[in-house]
This record gives structure tokens, C-alpha cells and sequence, in this order.
């Protein structure tokens, strides 16, 4: 696609408690940047009735959508529809955030993989990430784990509510050369002293879901931090990491990278001026 061509094309997010995403108003501005007229819209299966995540894409398809953002709690629901991987890297991860439709078929792509290394390396170019706690072993989780990987991190420990969610996300990480070990809620507080970085991949911290996944008295001995949680941008354990002095990447940085490469991925135009976006974007969240 010539990013100068007029073309008016549909797309969504399908996720639940999506209401105060600014994603709609991401890829819109995206397009108006690049002469593409994108009707992008939320689609809120927590607000309808009967939804079944995987109706609804087919419903879209037929509708002559284009693709389709996907968030907590379908990433990895959406593995069963999707008919080969729109990058090949991204078929290790088991979980898809990304979905284009193309001559009947559905191709999948993790953004959140992507974006992840992007963000961190804008905080940190030239620094491992060392040993890392991730709580959370779903799509999110996943994803980042595997973006760990790439960056070389010497270790990497989970923690899920669901032992084997983690146990899983473990063994696929193994198989990709990773050091990686799943950890009881008994040894969360030791393994998070002993780690380098703390990774917030559950929703705790987003606006329904209050809290946080790490207990604060045991945030400090770390260097850095990252939650996957973007509204609000400072949740409870971004403010309790940056009261203790730990370089923080936060939801907004995955979020903004994640969004541009799905732009990209969708239309096959890449944004040059990367830095009016951010700066744009900024100015939307709260």
C-alpha cells in the first residue's frame, strides 16, 4: 500500500473493559498522518451480550474488516482461528494481539512482543536486562517473556495464580534457550530482592481491576521495572517503583510501539516521525 493512496479501510480492538482505550484514537490519527481513512472502533465483549471472542471475528471478517487489535482476556482464545503467523518470529509466543484478514485467511502477530524490545530499549540501549520476575503467564505474559529472551535476560522467573499457566510458559521457554523457572506465591518475596527487573503482566493496576501484584515492602533492591498496564499510566506499583528509584517502563511505551508496529503490520506503512506520535499520544492518557 502507497502511503499516499487514499483508501478507506475498517479495523477494531476486541477485548474486555476496553471502554478508556485511546487505541481507536492511535491508529485514526496514524492514518490521517499517512492519507489512510481508518474506521477503527472498540468492541467491548464485557458490554455485550452473549459475546463469543471468536464469533465476533468471523462476524468482522464478513463485514469486510481489514484486521483486528486483540486484548486481555482473548490473546490466546484467538490461536485456534489463526491460520499461519503474519511474522514468523512471532509463532513461538502462543499468544496473538494482532489479527489480519487476507484472501480468506486469518494471520496473526504479536505486537506486544515487538513493542516490548522497542520500549526497552529506549529506556535501556545498552543494558541486559539481568534476572526478571514476570507475574502474569498469559497472552501479555507471554509475549514479554519471550521479548526477555530476545534481550538476553540471565534468568527469568513467573509467577501466576495458575501454577501450570506459568509451568507452561516456562517449558516453551526452555525450548527457546531460555533460563526460566516458575515460582510459588511462597518464594514471590525472595526471588523479587534477588531479581534485577519487576514485570507487571496481569491486570491488576488497570482501572477495573485495582491493586497490584507486587507487595511494595519488597520493591527497592531492583533496578528497574516495567507494568503492562496503561490506564491509568501510573498505576499503584509504577508509583511505588518510582518512589524507590527504579528506572520504570510503563504501559504507554509498550502501548505507543505495540500500536505503531500493528499500523504498520495492517497497512505496510511505516511512520517516520515516531517522535510527534509519542508526544501526541502523551497528551491523550491520564
Amino acid at each position: 500500500m502507497n502511503g499516499n493512496q487514499k483508501l478507506k479501510i475498517s479495523m477494531g480492538l476486541l477485548g474486555n473493559g476496553i471502554a478508556k482505550s485511546r487505541m481507536a484514537k492511535l491508529q485514526n490519527f496514524l492514518g490521517k498522518l499517512q492519507g489512510i481513512d481508518i474506521d477503527y472502533v472498540l468492541i467491548d465483549g464485557a458490554s455485550l451480550k452473549e459475546f463469543n471472542c471468536l464469533d465476533e471475528i468471523k462476524q468482522r471478517i464478513t463485514q469486510g474488516y481489514y484486521g483486528l487489535n486483540i486484548t486481555h482476556p482473548f490473546k490466546e482464545q484467538v490461536l485456534s482461528i489463526v491460520d499461519a503467523p503474519l511474522v514468523e518470529e512471532h509463532r513461538q509466543i502462543g499468544s496473538y494481539n494482532t489479527l489480519k484478514f487476507i484472501d480468506g485467511q486469518i494471520l496473526g502477530a504479536n505486537t506486544d512482543y515487538s513493542g516490548f524490545i522497542r520500549g526497552y530499549r529506549s529506556k535501556f540501549p545498552n543494558t541486559p536486562p539481568g534476572k526478571v520476575l514476570i507475574c502474569g503467564a498469559g497472552g501479555v505474559g507471554r509475549a514479554i517473556a519471550f521479548a526477555l529472551t530476545s534481550l538476553e535476560a540471565s534468568q527469568i522467573c513467573i509467577y501466576d495464580l495458575q501454577h501450570s499457566k506459568a509451568e507452561n510458559l516456562c517449558a516453551a521457554l526452555q525450548n527457546h534457550g531460555a533460563n526460566c523457572k516458575a515460582i510459588s506465591r511462597d518464594s514471590l518475596e525472595q526471588t523479587m530482592l534477588e531479581s534485577d527487573g519487576l514485570v507487571n503482566c496481569t491486570a491488576l493496576g488497570m482501572y477495573e481491576y485495582p491493586g497490584s501484584a507486587f507487595p511494595e515492602k519488597y520493591i527497592g533492591t531492583q533496578r528497574w521495572a516495567f507494568d503492562a498496564v496503561y490506564t491509568p499510566l501510573k498505576t499503584e506499583f509504577m508509583f511505588a517503583c518510582e518512589q524507590h528509584n527504579l528506572s520504570c517502563i510503563t504501559g504507554f511505551d509498550l502501548w505507543i510501539y505495540q500500536g505503531l508496529d500493528a499500523f504498520t503490520l495492517f497497512t505496510g506503512v511505516t511512520v517516520n516521525d515516531q517522535d510527534t506520535v509519542i508526544s501526541t499520544a502523551l497528551s491523550w492518557l491520564d
